[in-house]
């Protein structure tokens, strides 16, 4: 309980008692998964019902991760950080993946309340304390251990072991103090193998994942795309460019985020490098006192470049020179055109261009 990852799933439908959500947590070393579910997502309810189920059985965590949500971004969330010495650490936007564990663990919670909620659907909260013993007490995949071994030191007692007993190969439990000793070398042993266990997963999981990683690293000073999908009333986001720019990169703050300046209000956002594309133009873009975002954009090396170009940024012709284009002869349009019909010979002729 060093590190804690909380999340806020739904919403659902309308419980009997009146829950429409499910606050979600989840220990990064141990994977204990926790679930309380709340009638809204407010701050003071989501900060109550951590004090209250989290905090009050387990201690204080060291640090609380969370995505940037209102409510944990809230003067309430951080006042609560604050009395208790957590630190709070968020996601960069738009980014899901940055907190991936718990994300994990709804799509579990899903699939699981999915298959015993009535068809009514008002009763998935009935179902959570249940569902939340089996992930307890199944083996993860990247510890090789079941969650309430490495949190309580001893796996769960499930309905399998209360209808056919302990398996004959299991030790009895000993006397008190000679418990505590063994209990404590048990734990310890537990926690030693969890950790080469995930120190191998990372790094295969690492691998894997650069296998289709795409992207580059950015420096200091360098204009680069930004994607930031927006909904307008109105327009079709289909149709919408969804990418901002130029932006400046304005430093590295770790392996894959980076602080950005925005164009049109001067915003300096962390952003994973997954949302960032290299910038391409021929003419590097000056500051435009006229315009509202400041940066106007010069036109691409490329046609395809162009497809990337937002509709609400203007464009700076470069300063390359132009070749003359001949003038081309223009004439009147023929509706202008006077026919006069004569009968001589009985030829029909026509008369001249007014």
């Amino acid at each position: 309980m060093e590190r804690v990852a909380v999340d806020i799933m739904g919403p659902l439908p309308r419980s009997d008692k009146g829950n429409c959500y499910v606050l979600s947590a989840i220990d990064y070393f141990t994977k204990w998964p926790e679930a309380y579910a709340i009638p809204d997502q407010e701050a003071e309810t989501v900060a109550d019902a951590l004090v209250g189920g989290l905090i009050s059985r387990f201690g204080v965590p060291d640090s609380i991760h969370s995505d940037q949500g209102r409510n944990f971004e809230s003067r309430v969330f951080s006042i609560m950080c604050s009395r208790f010495g957590i630190q709070k650490t968020r996601t960069t936007p738009l980014r899901p993946q940055s907190d991936g564990l718990v994300e994990r663990l709804h799509r579990t919670l899903g699939q699981q309340l999915a298959i015993l909620t009535a068809e009514h659907q008002r009763d998935w909260d009935e179902h959570l304390p249940l569902v939340l013993m089996a992930c307890r007490s199944a083996v993860q995949d990247s510890t090789t251990c079941t969650p309430s071994l490495l949190m309580l030191g001893r796996e769960l007692r499930t309905p399998a072991e209360l209808s056919f007993g302990r398996p004959p190969d299991a030790p009895a439990v000993p006397a008190g103090p000679e418990y505590a000793r063994k209990l404590q070398d048990r734990l310890e042993i537990a926690h030693a193998f969890a950790r080469r266990q995930q120190e191998q997963a990372g790094v295969r999981q690492k691998r894997n994942y650069d296998v289709r990683a795409k992207g580059r690293h950015f420096t200091a000073g360098e204009l680069v795309w930004v994607y930031n999908p927006r909904r307008k009333k109105g327009r079709c986001p289909k149709l919408d460019s969804q990418w901002v720019g130029p932006c400046r990169v304005l430093e590295r703050m770790g392996e894959v985020v980076y602080r950005v300046q925005m164009p049109h209000n001067r915003r300096r956002l962390a952003l994973h490098r997954d949302r960032l594309a290299p910038y391409q133009g021929r003419a590097a873009p000056q500051a435009s006192e006229g315009h509202q975002s400041g940066l106007p954009v010069s036109l691409p090396a490329s046609p395809e470049a162009m497809l990337l170009l937002p509709n609400d940024v203007p464009v700076v012709q470069s300063e390359a020179p132009q070749r003359a284009r001949p003038q081309r002869a223009r004439r009147a349009p023929r509706r202008f055109d006077d026919f006069v019909c004569s009968l001589v010979g009985e030829e029909l002729c026509s008369g001249g261009v007014m």
